[in-house]
């Protein structure tokens, strides 16, 4: 028997329905907005990001590049090396010499805010002959911590201007050679005011940025000291791709809190290199109020779903529900059935008058054709009590009394048993036509009684082909034969 298919309920297929003829388009809206957009403002903030850097850098560089000229200065003016000259002839005293470079020190450094500090060392001499520092700083303390970082400058042959980085101050020394015959006959250094060279850059953003000259030991780390602990690896992370040659290149680093940003830039003189940390949740605020936006939205869009579901379930599920109901118990036999309750709306309110009025048609008829089968049955009875001869009972009955009182058991046994199969293929359980076998064996055994009776007398043969005896034909058709016997 072939298995019967389990179909799918109605309302699961209009809820897979509404949702991707309404969910699925409203999903895939959101999802490619909210990818579009994300993409837009990283993109856009990226931006933002590389030309602030590039602009700090460019700011940061041309106030030192400024400074390095202002320290260039000197060997054009020719001021100093005129009074060293001098010197050298006799013309000047070393006190004559050495006021005059503090009196252009003083005019070109001191009173310039832009500088924190100055010294002057003459040629061959281990400490600075000219010192003076607007932050307090004392000779012996530059002596001791700052100058051991700066000797190697110092002592080097060449005139070109150096930028080095000590403790986080930014400091510039410069050799000093005479104009015609290069000859060395000092050595300049400054520092310069951190807040004048970074004074373009925002102080938000100075408190998260980290400043490098040439390597990464060399740098200028403005982070508050509450937050280094938290910046400390993607600052390392970083540091590790600053090379000290790189020139307009960018790179990225990024932590759950932040997001982090190199840029490196070549100048003539040094190579700066700047770190820039920023708050992932400050940095994407707009993305994050999207985000916000679109989380509204899909809240908002639940209720709406839910009525939907309860929509569907009150004016479709509901009423399909009370049918089947209905419907199944008329299959179970409650005849005359209603469906129970009001419709939602017209058409299924429609379905269940048809649905009523149809029950009611049907438990006319079911009751109109149980009646008819009844009295159909009590005249097939009384046509099968008719057809039986009361004769061929009653001779019968007392043919098998004689032989039970004859002690003639297996006879009598025998007729008994002829007797039911003929009264049981008689009757055939109501049905009007019977097999043609069943036919023979019901004149089989009419015989079988009559030949207990006459001794045998009575022979009886049938020549039907075995394909036809599965054929029906009209019950006792074939009474004609008995009865003539």
């Amino acid at each position: 028997m072939e298995k019967k298919r389990r179909l799918s309920s109605l309302k699961k297929k209009i809820i897979v329905f509404v949702i991707l003829c309404w969910g699925v388009p409203i999903a895939v809206f959101f999802a490619y907005t909210t990818s579009s957009y994300r993409k837009g403002i990283i993109e856009k903030t990226e931006g933002l990001m590389e030309d602030q850097l590039e602009n700090m850098a460019s700011f940061a560089s041309i106030r030192i590049e400024d400074a390095i000229t202002l320290c260039q200065r000197p060997s054009y003016e020719k001021t100093w090396e005129n009074a060293w000259k001098k010197y050298l002839r006799g013309d000047y005293s070393r006190n004559d010499y050495l006021q005059d470079v503090y009196t252009s020190l003083r005019g070109k450094f001191y009173l310039d805010e832009r500088f924190n500090m100055y010294a002057y060392y003459c040629y061959g001499t281990e400490d600075p002959e000219s010192f003076s520092s607007r932050t307090g700083i004392s000779l012996k303390s530059y002596v001791d911590e700052i100058q051991p970082y700066l000797k190697d400058v110092i002592d080097s042959d060449s005139a070109y201007a150096c930028v080095r980085v000590v403790d986080g101050r930014i400091f510039i020394v410069r050799n000093l050679y005479t104009t015609m015959d290069y000859t060395r006959y000092g050595t300049l250094v400054v520092e310069l005011n951190r807040s004048k060279v970074f004074q373009d850059v925002d102080t938000g953003l100075l408190n998260d940025m980290v400043v490098c000259f040439g390597s990464r030991d060399a740098r200028v780390d403005f982070v508050k000291n509450e937050e280094k602990s938290d910046k400390e690896q993607l600052l390392e992370q970083l540091l590790q791709k600053y090379d000290g040659v790189g020139n307009h290149t960018f790179s990225k680093a990024e932590d759950a809190t932040y997001r982090a940003y190199l840029y490196q830039e070549r100048r003539d003189d040094f190579h700066i290199g700047i770190v820039l940390f920023a708050r992932k949740s400050e940095l994407y605020s707009g993305l994050y109020q999207f985000y916000t936006i679109v989380v509204l939205m899909f809240l908002l869009l639940i209720p709406l779903f839910g009525y939907v579901v309860y929509f569907i379930r009150r004016n479709i599920q509901h009423p399909i529900d009370r049918m089947l109901r209905a419907s199944g118990r008329m299959e179970a036999g409650e005849m005359g059935i209603t469906v129970e309750g009001d419709m939602p709306n017209q058409e299924f309110m429609q379905m269940k008058e048809s649905f009523d009025s149809m029950s009611a048609q049907v438990k006319y008829l079911f009751d109109s054709m149980y009646s008819e089968k009844l009295a159909r049955k009590d005249a097939q009875i009384q046509a099968l009590q008719a057809q039986i001869n009361p004769h061929f009972l009653y001779n019968t009955l007392e043919y098998i009394n004689m032989e039970v009182y004859s002690n003639h058991t297996k006879n009598a046994s025998m007729m008994i048993q002829n007797l039911a199969d003929f009264m049981r293929i008689g009757l055939n359980f109501g049905g009007e036509l019977i097999s043609i076998s069943k036919e023979l064996a019901h004149v089989q055994a009419y015989v079988n009684i009559m030949n207990y009776r006459f001794s045998h007398k009575i022979c009886f043969t049938s020549d039907i082909p075995k394909e036809l005896l599965s054929y029906e034909i009209l019950k006792i058709i074939l009474q004609d034969i008995y009865i003539l016997l």
